[in-house]
């Protein structure tokens, strides 16, 4: 088994080093061959708005995130089916089990989900509320985001739903922060302590936007009407580094049932890789459970010249491990994490423990959106 370990401060992934900008990512159609079950077909009518309080109940809320890791747009699109096929599909569909949304007593209706991709691009699913008399051709859609705003949507616009299948693949590459290792509060408390050392304000929000999108920290935030900028971020920089040992050993550490998730794909035959930006620190904190023998290639930003969401990372880790883009995915946790996964042709999977939410994921081409690792082995084909 071949490890191959470059290794950086990870605290440069605050401190200063750029990203390559972000390319648009590729339409999931391109990875049909492997993901999709059914194809759906409909036109969007207007709903009657009772769906809307549905969405936003606590147990329904709760549910969609624990099972679908969406965060709900208030509301459903309602697309009614307009061929034979899909009318066909969708009554087997429909017959299966579903994942269920269930009611914690009598005076609400369960419901079952299908997860889907919508026009190829976002992730989302139907919800079947289990009640009698519900249309045989109707599906309503859930989404992290506004379906109608997002596709510039009016009633009698067409709509493609893609039932999503377990993935085939033979490899999965992990991000490492905010993925496999808790270290994102780690950042915010060290941007915090060493922004205010020097009298700069840090805000979690600003925190996680650049982590989000691979924006250099002290840029963002040094004001561009400072005097000697470049001086004060140089400041900024080499304190920060001095910060980070005693931080991130207080703030962070590996997640929980980490060493039993890598475990489980290992033992399912899957060749395990890392790319990440970060380096020593973190991955101390995940090779100190004893995992780092599972791991085929590992790949940190010291070792590229471009960072993410350029896909020079998942290249080259691809390329350790002898493995084509086609039979990969890639968990993590940012937008930017989903735009070199498409940007290298290898299926982004995402996870909701760190900088990114439901609805950037989403809107960044997440094939599924999971709350955490633990999740990742469900989605993969046996």
């Amino acid at each position: 088994m071949r490890i191959s370990i470059w290794r950086c401060p990870a605290i440069f992934a605050v401190a200063g080093l750029t990203s390559a900008s972000a390319q648009p990512f590729t339409a999931l159609l391109n990875y049909n061959r492997r993901i999709f079950e059914l194809e759906l077909s409909g036109r969007v009518v207007t709903g009657t708005g009772q769906a809307a309080g549905f969405t936003e109940l606590d147990h329904a809320k709760r549910q969609f995130l624990n099972k679908l890791g969406i965060d709900t747009w208030p509301g459903t699109l309602n697309v009614r089916l307009d061929d034979a096929d899909s009318l066909s599909g969708w009554r087997d569909l429909r017959n299966g089990d579903g994942i269920g949304i269930h009611a914690p007593d009598g005076n609400n209706c369960h419901a079952r989900s299908y997860p889907v991709q919508i026009n190829n691009q976002l992730t989302g699913a139907i919800i079947f509320p289990e009640v009698n008399g519900y249309p045989d051709n109707q599906v309503e859609v859930i989404a992290p985001l506004s379906l109608r705003r997002h596709f510039s949507l009016n009633d009698g616009d067409s709509l493609r739903l893609n039932v999503l299948a377990p993935v085939r693949t033979s490899a999965v590459l992990f991000d490492l922060d905010g993925t496999l290792v808790d270290t994102v509060d780690a950042f915010y408390q060290l941007a915090k302590q060493t922004g205010a050392e020097f009298g700069l304000e840090v805000s979690r929000e600003r925190m996680y936007e650049t982590l989000n999108h691979g924006i250099s920290y002290w840029d963002h935030v040094v004001p561009e009407s400072m005097e000697d900028r470049p001086a004060m971020i140089k400041k900024l920089n080499s304190r920060a580094m001095e910060l980070w040992p005693e931080l991130i050993k207080d703030n962070a550490g590996a997640f929980s049932g980490v060493v039993e998730t890598l475990s489980s794909l290992k033992i399912a035959g899957f060749a395990l890789g890392i790319v990440t930006g970060s380096g020593e620190w973190s991955l101390d904190l995940l090779f100190g459970l004893g995992v780092a023998d599972m791991f085929d290639a590992v790949v940190t930003g010291y070792d590229v010249k471009k960072r993410k969401p350029d896909p020079e990372g998942l290249n080259k880790c691809l390329k350790h491990m002898d493995v084509a883009p086609g039979d990969a995915v890639y968990v993590g946790d940012s937008v930017i994490d989903m735009q070199a996964s498409h940007a290298a042709g290898v299926l982004p999977l995402a996870v909701l423990t760190g900088a990114g939410t439901s609805a950037s994921l989403c809107e960044a081409g997440a094939y599924r959106i999971v709350r955490s690792h633990e999740q990742v082995r469900a989605l993969l084909a046996t």
